[in-house]
This record gives structure tokens, C-alpha cells and sequence, in this order.
């Protein structure tokens, strides 16, 4: 046998081991965008669960809404508070924060929830949390914020006070009336 032989015989031994890693790594690809799709589904799946989970636990500050509305007790202590949570006698006061705290605890469920989803961002202004923040953004609701926000989560608390800082700052600046208040957090 002679060297040329032997080289053309290396030559075809060399692309037979091309052919079979491009087919080696033809599926590997394969299975790799299999699996890549059926993770997406998944996660569209758990992503839709979540969020359905978020709207059934916001739904249950629907019924502590409800039944404010429909005592007249209830409702005034809600407005007295509002305009001064201090002011309340200690029945009113526990009353209020009955009402306050299912309310503020499915938004801030919910937020959270988003937020670790990926739905919403440090600059995402949920219509939940615009809702809640015209209880919170009262003299009494930001008297009662004080003292009861350390049952909440840190980055939900931060939201908050960052969002009544802002609200704070725009009653001082009059060129600010009408702007929309931007929630910036910190992610933590």
C-alpha cells in the first residue's frame, strides 16, 4: 500500500467523522428545541395560573369592599379614619384596620406576584395599586401605613412609601398636578 492510498483512506475515514458529528449535532439540536418549546408552554402555563391565582386573591378585597359598603357602622369609621386614623377609639380603630388590611395585603399579594412573574417592573404602575394608594395617600391612611405596614413584604413597603413620596412631593410642586406618579423601587 502506498502513501497516497493510505492518505485517501484517512481522507474518507476524516469525512465519515464529519457526517456523524453534523448528524450527532443535528439532534442535539433537535431534542434541545423540543425541550426549549415544551419549557415555553410550561411556563405559559404556570405564568396563566399565577395570574389567574393574582386576580381570585385581589377578587377577595372585592368582598371586604362589599361589606363596607353595605353597613353604614363600618363605612363611617372607614371615612373617619381616613381623615384621621388617631382620632379613632380603639374598637374603631381595630375595625378599620380589619377592613384596611385584606384590602392592602390581596394588592400587595398580587403586586408581589407580578413583580416576581416578571409582569411588572420598578416602573410598572399596577391599577390595583393606584386603587389602594387613594386610602393610603389620606392623612389618616398614611397615619395608619405607619404603624401597621410591617406585616407587608420589605419590597411592597418600599413601593409604597416610595410611591406616597412622590405623592408628597407633587401637592408641594404645583407644576407637578395631573403627572402620573411613577413607582421606582430598588430591586431587593
Amino acid at each position: 500500500m502506498n502513501w497516497e492510498a493510505i492518505g485517501a483512506i484517512g481522507e474518507a475515514v476524516g469525512a465519515f467523522g464529519v457526517i456523524l458529528t453534523i448528524a450527532f449535532l443535528a439532534l442535539q439540536i433537535r431534542q434541545n428545541s423540543t425541550l426549549l418549546k415544551n419549557n415555553t408552554r410550561q411556563l405559559e402555563q404556570n405564568f396563566q395560573v399565577a395570574v389567574s391565582q393574582a386576580h381570585a386573591k385581589t377578587a377577595g378585597s372585592a368582598d371586604s369592599m362589599l361589606v363596607v359598603a353595605q353597613s353604614n357602622e363600618l363605612s363611617s369609621i372607614i371615612h373617619r379614619g381616613l381623615a384621621n386614623y388617631r382620632d379613632l377609639d380603639r374598637e374603631s380603630a381595630m375595625r378599620f384596620s380589619m377592613a384596611m388590611g385584606p384590602l392592602i395585603a390581596a394588592v400587595s399579594t398580587s403586586v408581589m406576584e407580578q413583580r416576581e412573574l416578571g409582569v411588572a417592573d420598578d416602573n410598572f404602575v399596577p391599577s390595583q395599586l393606584n386603587f389602594i394608594m387613594r386610602f393610603i395617600d389620606t392623612v389618616g391612611g398614611r397615619q395608619w401605613w405607619v404603624q401597621g405596614k410591617g406585616m407587608y413584604p420589605e419590597p411592597f413597603i418600599e413601593i409604597i412609601d416610595n410611591e406616597l413620596a412622590i405623592r408628597k412631593e407633587r401637592r408641594r410642586d404645583p407644576s407637578q398636578e395631573g403627572v402620573s406618579a411613577n413607582i421606582q423601587t430598588r430591586s431587593s
